[in-house]
């Protein structure tokens, strides 16, 4: 009866629990490599879980001309699972955009791509829009994000007690005489 109370136990602690992976890049707009129409563009980045908002330089979105000049200041606005940046863009050329990310565990994630601009309506950028103030930090979720998932800390709570009560359930009893 010991033997299939140990088994049972051990069956239980070998049941597959959720994975927890860090965050991935799972859409974006412009897509890699696109060709964009200029104007106002917007660049959306959408993650596969909830990204981590910090104080100052958490999440930036650099966007680097035709001559190779920065654009932006690189502040990025982050809601929940997504990272955006409103620039506004008139030289036809190559463009490039690198970002970078905190995921909710706190590892930070970057990558970059490029898209190709073409001005077929004769756009003029205003030079002085910024869609996301890099002066102040952007706040947007509440303050639960970043917090690890209930069943997180219930499942080191549980395997806690589990090993505590198999300790106590399989020592050596004293034999009264």
């Amino acid at each position: 009866m010991k033997l299939i109370r140990v088994l049972l136990t051990l069956l239980l602690l070998a049941a597959p629990l959720p994975a927890s992976a860090h965050e991935e890049l799972v859409d974006q707009t412009p897509a890699a490599n696109s060709v964009v129409e200029a104007g106002r563009v917007k660049i959306s980045l959408e993650f596969s879980n909830d990204l981590l908002v910090l104080s100052g330089s958490g999440a930036e979105i650099l966007v680097t001309g035709v001559d190779g000049e920065l654009l932006n200041k690189g502040c990025a606005l982050v809601d929940k699972r997504n990272a955006v940046l409103e620039i506004e863009l008139d030289q036809p050329g190559e463009y490039q955009v690198a970002w970078r990310v905190v995921s909710a565990d706190g590892h930070p994630i970057s990558d970059s791509f490029g898209f190709t601009l073409v001005n077929g309506t004769g756009f003029v950028a205003d030079r002085s829009y910024e869609s996301v103030p890099c002066e102040e930090p952007v706040l947007i979720s509440d303050a639960s994000e970043g917090a690890p998932e209930f069943g997180y800390w219930l499942l080191w709570v549980s395997l806690g007690l589990v090993a505590v009560g198999l300790f106590f359930y399989l020592r050596p009893k004293r034999k009264s005489e």
